[in-house]
């Protein structure tokens, strides 16, 4: 219906430029439009209608070379005919352009616009978390829309700012049609915390400022902790001892580890360099419980914690309980380390003399419980550690401190006496001070 109405304009316009050409030798061209909008910066074509009774041909002035016409020429009969205007691909800001239909030596204009298609750049932005200390993970990025697909750009950053320690390495990036994103690797770890600033350029011409805040690894909450692993707290029934084995089938295998509930941390035996008594042995879970024999002077159980953004000075508790016979291992000592070499006494220690041995202890072992209620051997500690950890293991330790036993009147029975064993839950943890 647009179209007719298009054509009844046109027959219309003619019928008056008839009258009016009638003193020129009855020459006409009547166009269907003097003005075309191509809303894309692709490269694009429109159709027009033109009606003239004489010869005509396209004028293209050098400012519109990025337009033609098909046909560029022609001989009207008065009829109607198509003529279609095409523009070339715009890279570049909107453009605007006039071409000439000529007949009988006038000409009849026609203005062409075109949409800009320059290549926009987004604002830049940082992808992930700068952390003092930790090499870095992050990306630098920015989007681009309008490309053809053919360009090649050069992407440059200068840094400033808080980013010693940091770098982004100049790329030549090919663009795909349309848009996508960009992103450079941030490399290096970041040392001070504050804020880092990544200007972006590309080709030469800065695109935008990125602003990252480098954070200080006492800002990061602390990932790793809590941790928990669950045993019988008294003597277990054969369920119990059933669900333990389901849960911890490697505590009989040659790794001997028990796994944290989460899956992430584990508990393992290790025995003292030079032992003089016989190994550990006869592991099982007997009552529900992590069980073995011939923990001696110097052997420890140790937990092994992976931990992110531990700063030295935070506060953890240590909680858990520790069983056996009345002839195995009965003080024990916690300590704790960032690298399994080093240790470190964790605060609170108690001391006293047993068996005529003068005994630096944490935990006091007892007699495996029959029931609730009665002395379990349990034990809780909040200490300040001296070590940070910004992404590593927490190792903590329970060292049998003293060649005493647990009824504190005869030293340890080596070889196959002498079981021990974990019970009830067993925690490692920060302690909110704020709570207190």
């Amino acid at each position: 219906m647009k179209r007719i109405y298009q054509f009844l304009l046109l027959a219309a316009g003619c019928a008056a430029l008839t009258t009016a050409c009638s003193d020129d030798d009855d020459s006409y061209l009547v166009r269907e439009t003097d003005s075309i909008r191509f809303a894309s910066c692709l490269a694009s074509s429109k159709q027009i209608t033109l009606r003239c009774n004489g010869s005509w041909r396209t004028v293209i002035p050098e400012d519109a070379g990025w337009l033609s016409t098909s046909p560029s020429e022609g001989v009207g009969s008065g009829a109607f005919e198509w003529i279609a205007v095409s523009a070339t691909h715009n890279r570049s800001v909107e453009r605007t352009a006039t071409i000439y239909l000529e007949s009988g030596g006038r000409q009849y204009p026609i203005t062409v616009t075109q949409a800009d298609g320059a290549v926009v750049y987004g604002a830049p932005y940082v992808e992930g978390n700068l952390i003092e200390q930790e090499p870095s993970k992050s990306r630098l990025c920015f989007t681009y829309a309008n490309a053809y697909g053919d360009e090649t750009i050069d992407v440059s950053c200068t840094l400033s700012g808080d980013s010693q320690g940091l770098s982004v390495a100049g790329a030549s990036v090919s663009l795909v049609n349309g848009g996508a994103t960009v992103a450079l690797d941030i490399a290096g770890t970041p040392t001070v915390p504050g804020y880092a600033a990544f200007a972006v350029s590309v080709d030469g011409v800065q695109i935008g400022t990125a602003r990252a805040k480098v954070y200080a690894m006492s800002e990061m909450p602390i990932e790793g902790l809590p941790v928990t692993w669950e045993f019988c707290p008294v003597k277990g029934s054969t369920e119990d001892v059933n669900a333990l084995k389901a849960r911890q089938p490697d505590w009989v295998t040659a790794s001997h580890s028990l796994v944290s509930e989460d899956g992430r941390a584990y508990i393992t035996v290790v025995e003292a360099d030079a032992k003089t008594a016989s190994a550990v042995n006869s592991w099982g879970y007997n009552d529900g419980h992590a069980y073995l024999k011939g923990l001696y002077t110097g052997d420890y159980w140790l937990q092994k914690i992976p931990v992110k953004y531990l700063v030295s000075g935070t506060k953890i508790n240590c909680t858990g309980s520790i069983g056996g016979s009345g002839s195995s291992a009965g003080f024990f000592l916690i300590e704790y380390s960032a690298d399994g070499q080093t240790w470190r006494q964790a605060g609170g220690a108690k001391s006293g003399t047993f068996n005529n041995t003068e005994v630096t202890y944490h935990v006091r072992a007892y007699d495996s419980p029959l029931f609730e209620g009665e002395n379990t051997g349990y034990f809780s500690y909040d200490f300040p550690v001296g070590v940070t950890i910004n992404s590593g293991t927490l190792w903590i330790r329970y060292r049998v401190s003293a060649n005493v036993r647990i009824t504190a009147n005869n030293t340890i029975t080596t070889g196959g006496g002498g079981s021990t064993r974990l019970k009830g839950t067993f925690s490692v943890s920060v302690v909110d001070e704020n709570m207190n």
